[in-house]
């Protein structure tokens, strides 16, 4: 095979994958667990953030300008206490309208609460706390997503 005839047959595989179609996504935003920034955090003085992965098949996620509406809510399964917050604007990514990325939030300071012990947020020697949020978020058309559950985050509950 001459140089011409590889070069032409590469050039070919080239333009294949760059006329592939964008990807199609449901026009429902969809969520998928991502992770945490850390697996343990201290109570009271660990600061986390939380990661999401999303796709949204007509690109409308996060809030216009003059919105004040949250568009994302975050659910401490222990206490079911929902923390809202507002996603910032996704600009398109590209032709297509589909958009596709993570959302990381920071999460506020939490606690332990460990069942059976009378003191709620109090040193517990040598005892880990575990903590399950639940994740969803809305679209500028308020169609919700569907609800994801993190893994467990634990809270050390001792200094």
């Amino acid at each position: 095979m001459n140089k011409l005839s590889i070069f032409s047959v590469c050039l070919f595989f080239i333009l294949l994958n760059a006329c592939a179609p964008p990807p199609i996504f449901d026009e429902t935003p969809a969520l998928e667990w991502g992770h945490f920034t850390k697996d343990t955090v201290q109570q009271f003085s660990g600061q986390v953030s939380i990661v999401v992965k999303f796709t949204d098949g007509d690109g409308d996620l996060g809030s216009i300008e003059g919105d004040s509406v949250p568009n994302m809510i975050i659910i401490d399964s222990r206490t079911d206490d929902t923390i809202f917050y507002k996603i910032p604007y996704i600009p398109p990514q590209g032709a297509a309208n589909g958009i596709s990325g993570e959302i990381e939030v920071d999460l506020p300071l939490t606690c332990c609460i460990i069942p059976g012990y009378p003191i709620l947020c109090s040193d517990v020697p040598n005892t880990y706390d575990s903590i399950v949020y639940k994740v969803q978020i809305k679209d500028q058309k308020d169609r919700w997503s569907n609800v994801i559950e993190s893994s467990p985050l634990r809270v050390r509950c001792f200094q």
